[in-house]
């Protein structure tokens, strides 16, 4: 027989009757599991929501400091033609373009000489050599050419979209802020791997933009960042993240970047456009890097993309069980439709938004598929070995 205690909580069977119901050891550790897993889900939309209207026109002055643009470039004359003219031709009042010759061979310093006689505002510089720290070194000797309070970063593999993109850029700088974040899009990138390179990008710039609440945004790429050339000299550069040579850029970014002094754009008018390739050889690069990139992440970046990802799997998996095991599945399945279709309406708010389209429903795929593609990245690195020095 059965011991009874506090009602119709039983001992010997282990079970509960709950509204004529019982449920068992299993149902019950699902129930709290999924339960757990929703309410985290929920904070993370809601943070989500937040970041998505962060950026609310204000009734505030305008802000117009003066940017230096820096491009470091390695042969690619073709796509310099391409990029400058519009760079150049930005309805801003105080700017200027440098651009840093990483040693190219293919004519780009002729290209530069003659953009110069009918550009004033365009100021070059070459590397003749090559350092064990390329990008880093293109870099700084691009901050060094530079004279403007702003530095925004760019490379010749970016495309402008129009006229007025600085002008939407410097409305985010204001005077508390060193830091400045903006999108990177993959639409018009080339190769058969684009898609799942477009939806990983979209959503880790999702999750940094709802960090910065706790102030735990992450870097994503290395294009379209900018901050202050008083703080690059006075942290000396790059000096602090040398142990690491790749993505130097974005490491420094995370050093100084905080809660309050960064801010991380959310409206198409400033965003860019990558050109490069994406066949399977970049898409292992990009995630090689990518992996790369988040061992240098804090504790707290860590802990902020892990539950949101491990929430997500204990979520679907917990949702499984109850829909075999338990007598409340409709109910189970309802709450689970309701957080899918919110969480779908705020992607296709953050698209349109950022200026991406197309994405829906087949984020859904990757979303499905992204643990085992990080998975086989990840034993890859570790009996690979991989010591390449990223550019």
């Amino acid at each position: 027989m059965a011991l009874c205690i506090f009602g119709n909580f039983c001992v010997a069977d282990m079970t509960i009757d709950f509204l004529d119901f019982q449920l068992t050891p299993e149902e019950i550790a699902a129930l709290l599991v999924f339960g757990l897993a929703f309410i985290i889900q929920l904070i993370y939309m809601i943070l989500l929501i937040r970041f998505i209207f962060s950026n609310r026109p204000k009734n505030q002055e305008t802000v117009q400091p003066s940017i230096s643009v820096v491009v470091t470039s390695r042969n690619y004359k073709d796509h310099l033609k391409e990029l400058l003219p519009i760079l150049l031709s930005q309805d801003y009042p105080d700017y200027e373009v440098v651009v840093v010759d990483d040693c190219s061979t293919d004519g780009t310093d002729w290209l530069l000489a003659e953009m110069k006689i009918s550009y004033g505002h365009l100021k070059t510089t070459r590397i003749i050599q090559e350092t064990d720290f390329p990008n880093a070194l293109a870099i700084t000797i691009g901050v060094r050419a530079s004279s403007k309070d702003w530095m925004i970063f760019l490379n010749p593999l970016s495309k402008i979209h129009d006229k007025d993109w600085l002008k939407s850029y410097a409305e985010k700088l204001g005077p508390s802020k060193e830091v400045s974040i903006g999108y990177m899009n993959y639409r018009e990138a080339k190769g058969g791997y684009k898609s799942w390179i477009r939806f990983e990008n979209f959503s880790a710039y999702l999750l940094s933009g709802a960090g910065k609440a706790f102030g735990v945004m992450m870097p994503v790429f290395e294009q379209n960042i900018a901050y202050r050339r008083e703080t690059f000299l006075r942290l000396r550069g790059f000096a602090a993240v040398l142990d690491s040579p790749f993505s130097e850029n974005e490491l420094f970014i995370n050093k100084i970047a905080t809660k309050k002094n960064a801010t991380i754009h959310m409206c198409r008018s400033t965003a860019i456009s990558f050109l490069g390739e994406t066949e399977w050889i970049d898409y292992t690069e990009y995630k090689k890097k990518q992996l790369m990139l988040r061992r240098k992440f804090t504790s707290g970046q860590r802990f902020f993309r892990f539950l949101s990802l491990f929430s997500r799997f204990l979520l679907t998996a917990s949702l499984v069980v109850l829909l075999i095991l338990s007598q409340f599945r409709f109910w189970i399945l309802g709450i689970w439709g309701f957080l899918l279709l919110m969480d779908m309406i705020w992607i296709a708010v953050a698209t349109k938004k950022l200026g991406e389209k197309n994405f829906l429903p087949m984020i859904l795929i990757y979303r499905t598929f992204l643990p085992v593609m990080n998975f086989f990245f990840v034993v890859n690195q570790i009996f690979t070995g991989n010591k390449r020095k990223w550019k």
